[in-house]
C-alpha cells in the first residue's frame, strides 16, 4: 500500500497544496511531506484527520492506497485487475 500517493492524490483531486491540507489538519507541512514521499506513514489518527478535510472516510483512503503492482503476486494481481478494471479510477470517484 502506498499511504503517501493516496494521499497525494485525493489532495490534488481536491486543488489543495500541502500546506493547506497541513493546515486544515493541524499536522506541519514537513509532516504532510513525509507521508506523500512515502518517507513516513501516517498514524491512524492522521488518517482520521486526513479524512475528515475531505469528508470522507480513511478506509477510502486505503481503498486508493491499493496498488495491485506491488501490493499483490501475479495471480492474485490479474484476478483483481478482472473483477476491478480502473480501481483506483473508480475508487476516486466516491471521494467528493
Amino acid at each position: 500500500m502506498n499511504w503517501g500517493d493516496a494521499v497525494a492524490t485525493i489532495r490534488r483531486k481536491h486543488g489543495m497544496k500541502q500546506l493547506e491540507l497541513a493546515e486544515k489538519t493541524g499536522l506541519s507541512a514537513s509532516a504532510i511531506s513525509l507521508i506523500e514521499s512515502g518517507k513516513k506513514n501516517p498514524s491512524e489518527e492522521t488518517l482520521d484527520k486526513i479524512a475528515k478535510v475531505f469528508k470522507t472516510d480513511p478506509a477510502f483512503i486505503a481503498l486508493v492506497a491499493i496498488n495491485p503492482e506491488t501490493d499483490m503476486n501475479e495471480e492474485a494481481r490479474e484476478k483483481f485487475n478482472d473483477l476491478f478494471p480502473n480501481f483506483q479510477q473508480r475508487i476516486l470517484q466516491f471521494i467528493k
